[in-house]
């Protein structure tokens, strides 16, 4: 029993929450979307895996909405970035540096703030509840802080 417990912790990072395929996406990032719900507009800025679906980071309003699928509308029309594209990809494996030795992690979620991307990497096991429930799994990070790693 100790060994299945030792190899789940040290080996849960390595597939994506999703399974063998990364599920596409609804919209892409910088698409501009409708609301669902009403005739108001917004662009996608980010998306993450979560509660077994993609959650889009629409700005709308001046706010940030987090929204599944079901209540956006994409159209196609993605905006001119003045931003550079996005150094990883979902689902892209990197190196994370947490401690005594990097750790291999998959990019879950891309986030663009202020011209700068983030990229979202689970920092502890989905698994292991032992820590409070309300805290997250998920830390976003810049690029300097990850290396690709080919698998």
């Amino acid at each position: 029993m100790i060994n299945q417990i030792v190899t789940l912790e040290s080996c849960w990072h390595s597939s994506g929450p999703w399974g063998k395929a990364i599920p596409s996406l609804a919209v892409q990032i910088l698409e501009k979307v409708f609301l669902s719900s009403s005739d108001i507009s917004g662009y996608c800025c980010g998306v993450q895996w979560e509660r077994e679906e993609w959650i889009y980071a629409i700005v709308c309003c001046r706010q940030i909405l987090y929204l599944p699928q079901t209540e956006i509308l994409g159209t196609k029309l993605v905006e001119k970035a003045t931003v550079a594209t996005p150094v990883f990809e979902l689902g892209d494996v990197v190196e994370v540096d947490f401690g005594e030795k990097p750790t291999r992690r998959i990019i879950q979620g891309i986030f663009c703030l202020k011209n700068n991307w983030l990229y979202a990497v689970e920092w502890r096991s989905p698994t292991l509840s032992e820590i409070e429930l309300a805290q997250s799994r998920i830390i976003w990070l810049a690029d300097v802080d990850l290396v690709k790693v080919k698998v």
